[in-house]
């Protein structure tokens, strides 16, 4: 059987549906996407989006905006190209969002449409009811089946992707054809995508993921095989990818670990040639978890992509491939993005120095909509070269290898230390009865900011927090280690799939502070102790058979406590004779020696 080949995108002054409108031609009988309730080809694909295309208001006159609301599946698909050969640009509604992103998204986008079926139909008259609603289950696909005269061009504006924004409102992310087309060039080309590949898809269309493996396996021929995650759960992916034959699939390390503790001894992705990482920090743990599982030939690649970029950087990892540190790279430079790492002052950082990613290409998004300032901000442009700032710490290896650490605001300072909290939850990551992590800096009732860290257990396993502590302090500063451990069924997601830290809940700082069988001072050394201690360790309350080393979590305030100790008793502790029994019992005892011995020599 003679081997598919790659087929080449030779200029990328096109759009999207130029692309398409080659592959339907090539490909009209094929396979183009399949969802649970059946498949449809290259054809029928096309067909329909002509006819959806048709429906829009004025179709190919100029450039409008135009939503969906549908719940995942083919549909989702008809409606994008549609869109997009109508002249117009898409703006993908996830059903899950609630109301007032899916509102804010209509109105921010000036949607002069939206599309959606009989099932959301109601809600979304509900939310716009001054917009045009195009209900899918009511077309004719029978009719007006031809392609819009009016074609877009490769300048057009291809979508507008909502994303987290850090003032609390999502922010619209809006780029080219001629961008998309460049990023599925460069994609297609490093992955070597042919048509015989198999695209695995379980993603969140409001999650710009989804034109990874969606684009990449329409704009060249292959197939796209739709899973829903959340119907169906991680139990039944295992089967999707045999029964599906999965050549090529993208996930988040941190989707990859559920997965990975569903997965039965023995189990191989018999038919996987490249599994794609990315959007969060891959560790040395997660490849060591996976290979069992992984053929061979097998290809893991760790990426660097985002809304505002798409595929910018890439990391290869075969068998043979020998991993020097716990922090996979994110690799070496790709087509059309250069990227630079500069620190506070905008100054390039010198090899292995910490700054931000600053990724110079003209094939970056062109800003965010209807935000000219932070559009300005992000995306400055210095003598003809357009940038992005990616909020982004990296370091480069002196080969040119980039090691992401994880975002600008991730980094936080513990006695004035400068702290990556990704590190600390890499370092919670030792067991494989831990599945996800997650540390935060909180404040706390007494309005202290004291690390607290979140665990989930691998399904049907259980781990102790005195283990987990102890692991910590072996590797870790005590300023890094948090006081305060919080238990978790799940993790909060946003709709992108990555941990929610702003949903992250306050530990239950009452029933942490309460100690059991709390044993009260007995004598007046052991209730100052306990005020001195209770003051400047700031836990409430401290037992006088309390362990003050395990309660005190930080050395420092340890030291001052101490310290307080020896001034206000007029003694100097020898503290090896207190770390065995360290307690305000056995430090009462000590004191009041030490208090007997200095008068009997007076």
């Amino acid at each position: 059987m003679k081997k598919e080949r790659q087929i080449p995108i030779e200029t990328v002054n096109q759009s999207l549906c130029d692309r398409f409108d080659l592959m339907v031609s090539m490909f009209a009988n094929k396979e183009a996407i399949r969802d649970e309730s059946g498949m449809i080809t290259y054809q029928a694909l096309n067909k329909k989006a002509n006819v959806v295309a048709n429906k829009i208001p004025g179709p190919g006159s100029e450039q409008k905006q135009i939503a969906f609301f549908l719940p995942n599946g083919i549909n989702q698909f008809i409606s994008i190209f549609g869109i997009l050969k109508s002249g117009c640009a898409y703006v993908p509604l996830d059903t899950s969002w609630p109301a007032h992103r899916i509102e804010h998204a209509i109105k921010d986008s000036s949607a002069i449409a939206v599309i959606t079926d009989n099932k959301n139909y109601a809600q979304v008259r509900a939310l716009c009811d001054d917009a045009c609603i195009i209900n899918i289950d009511e077309i004719n696909f029978s009719e007006n089946t031809e392609a819009p005269v009016l074609k877009p061009g490769p300048d057009d504006i291809a979508h507008i992707l909502y994303t987290s924004g850090s003032s609390g409102e999502p922010k619209g992310v809006y780029t080219s054809h001629m961008n998309q087309v460049h990023f599925i060039k460069r994609f297609s080309e490093f992955i070597d995508i042919t048509p015989a590949d198999r695209f695995a898809y379980y993603f969140s269309i409001g999650f710009s993921a989804h034109a990874m493996p969606s684009l990449g396996a329409l704009l060249n021929g292959g197939t796209l095989v739709m899973y829903d995650l959340k119907k169906n759960g991680f139990p039944g992916l295992a089967d999707f990818f045999a029964s599906e034959e999965i050549s090529v699939s993208l996930m988040i390390p941190s989707v990859l670990r559920h997965f990975r503790a569903t997965l039965e001894e023995g189990y191989k992705f018999n038919k996987l040639r490249i599994l794609l990482l990315g959007g969060e920090t891959l560790y040395y743990n997660d490849i060591k978890q996976i290979r069992p599982y992984l053929k061979g030939r097998t290809e893991i690649i760790n990426i660097y992509a985002s809304t505002e970029l798409f595929l910018a950087r890439a990391y290869r990892i075969k068998r043979d491939t020998i991993l020097k540190q716990n922090i996979i790279p994110i690799g070496y430079a790709i087509d059309g993005m250069d990227i630079d790492i500069v620190n506070a002052d905008g100054e390039v950082c010198d090899p292995n120095q910490l700054g931000e990613m600053v990724i110079h290409s003209q094939y970056a998004a062109l800003g965010y909509w209807n935000n000219p300032d932070l559009t300005e901000k992000d995306f400055p442009v210095e003598d003809g070269r357009r940038s992005f700032k990616s909020r982004d710490l990296a370091y480069k290896h002196p080969d040119g290898a980039i090691v992401h650490v994880g975002r600008k605001d991730a980094m936080v300072k513990i006695r004035g230390q400068r702290v990556d909290l990704g590190e600390i939850e890499n370092t919670l990551l030792f067991s494989e009865d831990i599945q996800e992590v997650a540390v935060m800096l909180k404040e706390d009732p007494l309005s202290n900011k004291v690390l607290t860290a979140y665990y989930v257990c691998s399904p049907g396993k259980h781990i102790e927090l005195d283990e987990i502590k102890n692991a910590l302090v072996r590797r870790l500063p005590d300023y890094m280690v948090p006081p305060f451990y919080t238990k978790l069924e799940s993790l909060p997601k946003t709709d992108s799939g990555k941990t929610d830290y702003r949903s992250l809940p306050d530990p239950d700082w009452e029933s942490l502070s309460e100690k059991r069988d709390i044993k009260h001072a007995k004598n007046p050394v052991e209730e100052q102790l306990i005020s001195i201690f209770e003051k400047h360790l700031e836990v409430y309350p401290i037992g006088i058979t309390e362990n003050i080393l395990q309660a005190g979590h930080d050395s420092l305030k340890l030291f001052v406590a101490f310290d307080t100790v020896e001034k206000q008793f007029n003694i100097k502790l020898d503290l090896d004779s207190f770390i065995e029994t360290p307690t305000i019992e056995s430090l009462s005892v000590i004191i009041r020696q030490l208090q007997e011995d200095n008068h009997g020599d007076q």
